[in-house]
């Protein structure tokens, strides 16, 4: 009998190590994830699913960084794999919804956005993703009309007024989008804080408020020095201020950082170069970009590059 309770006290006291061991590393692979260290937060939850290979919490943490990182087929697997541990998880049947929308399967997406709902406590993102999907298949008043209804029970989260901000970038309602951004800034300051300040930078460069746009896309760049978006839409913003050698430096950024089908960037990039006066690397980009689709890189080339030698 003594031998007994000595074993199940050591099982006891594994299981006790093994628990507190962690719970630190959730939280730390989860901080991660807030201040988008992707990379880092991915090595945390590989850790934490090599100790428990049914942790639905690492499982899904793994999943949102993949999405975040664009990895949206491995994210898939991951809430798969937690949904096969726990079917009654909201966080990643809405999860698998992100990853689908994001692969383009708009029907499924939308199919474990409603199952999500049907769940306890579902994410914000749940009604989110149904409104997405619901702009995604040309439906944009029922769009609005889902995170209205969303905004009216919940007034208090910013989730839903960012969501309807970046719903109204899109319709180019970009005055309504500010709004609807500094909305959910003031009521938590600590929401999305890079997505807050990305989205005032490019509502602010549409509603032409450089300045502004400026100041909010250097937040955005000092919140993920990895954003290729946030490089690139600065560089805008300081193309329309005349501020070509600038813009070309951001403009470079983006495309070490996102050199992948990039022709817009690469199309901006020969435009900032042509207002420097450096013919060849205007040229050199507006080849590149015509070569990848983009029309008007062609008609720059016939305008400026006709005469130049390849």
């Amino acid at each position: 009998m003594i031998k007994i309770l000595l074993y199940f006290g050591l099982l006891f006291g594994f299981a006790f190590s093994t628990k507190s061991q962690q719970e630190p590393l959730l939280q730390a692979a989860y901080e991660k994830l807030n201040t988008r260290n992707f990379e880092g937060a991915i090595m945390d939850f590989n850790q934490l699913i090599s100790i428990k290979p049914n942790n639905v919490d690492a499982l899904c943490g793994r999943a949102e960084a993949k999405i975040n990182l664009g990895n949206f087929a491995e994210a898939l697997k991951d809430a798969e794999l937690a949904i096969s541990y726990n079917a009654n998880s909201s966080k990643a049947l809405t999860l698998k919804g992100e990853a689908l929308f994001n692969l383009k399967d708009y029907s499924n997406a939308q199919k474990y956005y409603d199952q999500a709902l049907q769940k306890e406590n579902p994410p914000a993102m749940a009604t989110v993703g149904r409104a997405k999907v619901a702009n995604q298949l040309g439906n944009p008043k029922d769009a609005y009309k889902i995170l209205d209804d969303a905004i009216e029970r919940q007034p208090k989260n910013p989730e839903f007024y960012y969501a309807r901000g970046i719903l109204n970038t899109t319709k180019e309602k970009y005055s309504k989008a500010l709004q609807d951004y500094e909305k959910a800034e003031s009521l938590d300051s600590h929401f999305n804080p890079f997505g807050i300040s990305l989205n005032l930078g490019i509502a602010y460069l549409n509603t032409e408020e450089t300045d502004k746009a400026v100041e909010n896309l250097n937040k955005a760049i000092e919140l993920d020095p990895k954003s290729a978006t946030a490089y690139h839409t600065r560089g805008l913003a300081e193309y329309a201020l005349e501020d070509y050698k600038e813009a070309v430096d951001d403009f470079l950024k983006s495309l070490d950082l996102s050199p992948a089908n990039n022709l817009n960037t690469m199309f901006n990039l020969g435009m900032a170069y042509y207002k420097l006066n450096d013919k060849e690397n205007a040229c050199l980009y507006f080849h590149k970009s015509c070569q990848a689709g983009n029309t008007n890189a062609c008609r720059m080339i016939v305008l400026v590059c006709s005469d130049m030698k390849r």
